[in-house]
């Protein structure tokens, strides 16, 4: 960390420099500043004595928690976070929300039915399948920023998938019980309950991942696949996340743990752009902002750091055979003793790409375009970043209008 404490003096250094500097030319020079360090600091997060030093790091905790048992103390805290969760839930899941019925299903997961006033004008439903990292309401974050209910006043019927909180009872759970077991399940409730033969499949960030093994295990069910931020391709220049991922010795950790804590997850977040971190608050009240702004700013903020711990088997599969060895994008991965041959994906295909997104590169996401079979496909870029791809200005002037008109002309 001596590379991102350094720099950070030398960039307040300069910042103090400039700052008596008349606008715009001062803060011109400010961003530039600015811009350079930030650059260059994640330059030195992604070397490999950092990754290597980071490796070794994780790798000397996780021996301390089994001799110390803090790995029971953190199977016991997160027992305990569960009842938490479940007694919050009602609560979280109602201010701002679009209201919805729930729809408890088989596992640990349930399924959400958003309820609109909005005419239905196509039959074929949405279920829109969330990451297994953070919460599923980033696209339901405020009314005025909700996709769920921008697809609702096209006239869909919306669903989406709650991975609620794992316990140490589902650490065991695997992959194939995300992509295949629990998402078939929601697919034939979905289909049930509407009288649809097939349905539109949304993936978002991990939740691509699952949705794109689900289409190719069982394309008759998908009528038309849209991938949002979804990371595949991991021959590509890795992100700082990714860099680290390489030297990362995951199956000790998940055999210590169990379950993947959700602060662990939270830290590497924040590290992996350290200079952002620091200076986001004081950044985004150094100008004057509106009262709607800073609800949803905190609202953004919130959602961020409500990761859940993602069930132990499930993350180490992802990051051993997606991550490290690259095998969905190949069409080399085996799930539940099948092949996952994304070949077999004809249905069309849009797949949203943040050009500017630091958590899953633009370059994992745009071979998936290439790699599938579908004739009918495209790919939509922005210039935004992860979060931004969903609830930005940008992304609802632009992106949304072109996903819904998309929407449109594939579900007649």
């Amino acid at each position: 960390m001596r590379y991102g404490l350094a720099l950070f003096n030398s960039w307040t250094k300069a910042k103090n420099s400039v700052s008596n500097l008349e606008e715009p030319t001062g803060k011109k020079i400010q961003d530039e500043i600015r811009s350079t360090f930030d650059t260059e600091i994640r330059n030195n997060l992604k070397t490999t004595e950092f990754t290597k030093s980071l490796s070794d790091f994780i790798s000397s905790y996780t021996e301390f928690a089994l001799s110390a048992q803090h790995d029971e103390l953190y199977r016991q805290f997160e027992t305990m976070f569960n009842v938490y969760d479940r007694m919050i839930e009602p609560i979280r899941d109602t201010v701002n929300r679009t209201p919805s019925e729930i729809i408890p299903m088989k596992g640990k997961f349930e399924v959400h039915h958003y309820k609109s006033d909005s005419p239905q004008k196509f039959k074929t439903p949405i279920l829109i399948v969330g990451s297994l990292i953070n919460r599923h309401y980033i696209l339901d974050l405020l009314p005025e920023t909700s996709v769920i209910r921008y697809f609702q006043q096209l006239g869909f019927d919306v669903y989406a998938t709650d991975w609620r909180i794992p316990t140490i009872k589902d650490e065991d759970l695997s992959l194939a019980s995300y992509a295949h077991n629990y998402l078939e399940n929601a697919v034939d409730r979905v289909e049930e309950i509407t009288g649809s033969r097939n349905i539109t499949l949304f993936g978002y960030c991990w939740g691509g991942i699952l949705a794109l093994i689900y289409s190719a295990l069982h394309p008759e069910n998908v009528k038309n696949l849209i991938l949002h931020a979804t990371p595949a391709d991991f021959g590509r220049p890795p992100t700082i996340l990714e860099s680290w991922i390489k030297n990362f010795d995951v199956k000790k950790f998940v055999m210590t743990f169990g379950n993947v804590p959700s602060s662990f997850l939270n830290i590497a977040f924040t590290l992996r752009n350290p200079l952002e971190s620091a200076l986001k608050y004081p950044f985004y009240f150094s100008q004057p902002r509106s009262m709607k702004e800073i609800i949803q700013f905190f609202a953004v903020e919130s959602w961020l750091y409500d990761s859940v711990p993602i069930i132990g088997k499930a993350f180490e599969q992802i990051i051993e055979d997606i991550y490290k060895k690259n095998l969905l994008i190949q069409n080399k991965m085996i799930l539940g003793g099948n092949l996952v041959d994304l070949k077999k994906i004809t249905m069309p295909v849009l797949n949203i790409v943040g050009t500017n997104d630091d958590l899953v590169s633009a370059e994992s996401s745009r071979t998936i375009t290439d790699v599938v079979s579908s004739t009918d496909k495209k790919t939509l870029e922005l210039p935004t970043g992860h979060v931004g791809l969903c609830i930005s200005r940008t992304a609802h002037k632009k992106l949304w209008p072109e996903v819904g008109q998309w929407l449109i002309e594939h579900s007649t």
